[in-house]
């Protein structure tokens, strides 16, 4: 799952920074784009989009459930896994991930803390990592 979150977090700030930042990605030279490649990353990242915060989070869930088979012990590795995979993905990056990324991680582990709720558990995300 770590992985995964690592390769999800970075696509996600790809499309970043096609949609925002498109002149320092042209001028890295790693592609070229036209103006319905700057829309499709944008509509990408939009709220609902597919690289978006919503449908990312979601995804990071998704998985982590299927991992854990729903098991609460299983789920708190996957939390942990989750924060490392951003870390990752944040060193990967050289910089600061962009705010979507940071809103992606926001809204996982509040789905985390969903999933918790929802199933019966007591457990707190920020138990976890230690970030009370």
């Amino acid at each position: 799952l770590q992985q995964l979150v690592q390769q999800m977090i970075s696509k996600q700030g790809n499309a970043y920074g096609q949609a925002n930042d498109m002149w320092k990605f042209l001028a890295s030279g790693n592609f070229t784009v036209d103006a319905q490649t700057k829309a499709q990353a944008q509509a990408d990242i939009a709220e609902d989009g597919y690289w978006g915060v919503n449908q990312t989070s979601d995804r990071l869930l998704d998985f982590a459930v299927a991992l854990s088979g729903g098991d609460e012990e299983n789920m708190k590795k996957m939390v942990s896994a989750v924060e490392k995979g951003f870390k990752e993905a944040t060193k990967s990056w050289g910089k600061d991930l962009p705010s979507i990324s940071n809103d992606t991680y926001s809204a996982t582990m509040k789905k985390f803390d969903q999933w918790f709720s929802d199933n019966g558990y007591s457990t707190k995300t920020s138990d976890i990592l230690g970030n009370n």
